[in-house]
């Protein structure tokens, strides 16, 4: 990660050891090269990638494309967090890799038990009062759990960026992960699933898609599967876009998703464990939702809780964080947390972090100060 930032930005790694065992990565950038680029306080801003990326996702592009650099000299001091187990936070006490206990976590774990270790990471370093958090697909779903879970988080978070969300996924279109949903028993059912889209081995296939002969087709093939059609991703970037991609999802994750696909009750909820107790169905410490939960289903996180200000930029060709989605996060969240949403009409879901000329970069930079501690 650090070879992959320009000269003259500064990169910091940070360790964040969690309560249960992960050493997970963190990057700053402090300051900006060109504009405000003096050491001292300034706003906070928490970067979070959505699935299947990493951190990388901020820095790929040049200097003034990126998200990072841009908010660097945009006079913000940048964090990028990572998800346990991605091509950046690999670190475990308690396991390797190999085993599957390794991979046995989801969207709970990285929600309740990550993020809030990294936004405190971040806030005591820093010593700032408050930290905006700039969460991209499931980036900004896990900011919706953590804060409609852990009332306490809101007070820490001045404000939410989601660019393009995603919570309700009975509106999705994009055809692989509709049809990942049908395997849904499998991946419930059988815990040793592990690592999804290891990058150490798709590696000599996506070098392939690394030519530029390749390129194009490649992210077309990608855009179709899982985000919607881009209209401003060049392909002269695909190359870099398929060193750092796929950047490894676990399999239970993937299966968290699905189990809220296949319900089709528009419920946004912890992982379902199912109702069987019996011993022979509690493998690497499962348990059921009744001993889990105290109830046969598993509780909502309910977004109306939520107090911290939330901004949504939507993109309208998106397939992943549709458009009804988006109405439907609207609707629930509490009006006093609701701070407005922004259209591009263009956009595709990867738009908002691979496109080289950020067309969301300005309104971002003005939600982010309009919202910064004083």
């Amino acid at each position: 990660m650090e070879d992959m930032v320009p000269e003259g930005y500064p990169i910091e790694k940070h360790r964040v050891n969690t309560e249960d065992g992960w050493v997970l990565n963190m990057y700053r950038i402090p300051h900006g090269k060109y504009r405000n680029n003096k050491p001292g306080p300034r706003p906070v801003v928490l970067l979070h990638h959505g699935i299947t990326l990493s951190s990388a996702c901020w820095t790929l592009l040049n200097a003034n494309e990126s998200s990072a650099y841009i908010l660097a000299d945009a006079g913000f001091d940048v964090w990028m967090a990572n998800t346990r187990g991605n091509t950046f936070s690999r670190g475990n006490y308690k396991h390797s890799y190999r085993d599957p206990e390794y991979w046995y976590h989801s969207m709970d774990e990285y929600a309740l038990i990550d993020l809030p270790a990294q936004v405190n990471t971040a806030l005591a370093v820093t010593g700032a009062p408050k930290l905006a958090v700039v969460g991209h697909s499931q980036g900004g779903s896990l900011a919706y759990a953590m804060l409609a879970a852990m009332p306490e988080m809101n007070e820490k978070v001045s404000v939410v960026a989601h660019l393009g969300p995603v919570v309700f996924l009975d509106f999705l279109r994009a055809p692989f992960l509709k049809a990942f949903s049908e395997t849904r028993n499998d991946l419930f059912f059988y815990n040793w699933l592990g690592e999804l889209l290891p990058h150490r081995y798709l590696a000599p296939y996506v070098h392939t898609c690394r030519d530029y002969a390749w390129s194009e087709l490649c992210m077309s093939a990608l855009n179709t599967a899982f985000f919607g059609p881009s209209m401003f991703i060049s392909p002269d970037d695909n190359p870099i876009i398929f060193q750092t991609w796929p950047a490894s999802v676990s399999g239970r994750n993937m299966a968290h998703w699905s189990q809220m696909l296949t319900d089709s009750q528009l419920r946004f909820q912890r992982f379902d464990h199912g109702t069987n107790c019996s011993s022979r169905n509690q493998q690497f410490g499962e348990t059921c939702n009744q001993q889990r939960y105290g109830s046969l289903q598993p509780p909502e996180y309910d977004l109306s809780q939520i107090t911290a200000p939330q901004y949504l930029f939507e993109a309208g060709l998106d397939t992943m964080a549709t458009n009804e989605d988006i109405t439907e996060q609207k609707r629930r969240l509490n009006p006093s947390a609701f701070a407005g949403s922004t259209i591009y009409e263009k956009y595709g879901h990867m738009d908002f972090v691979w496109d080289r000329n950020a067309r969301h970069a300005v309104d971002l930079v003005d939600l982010l100060y309009r919202y910064a501690p004083q």
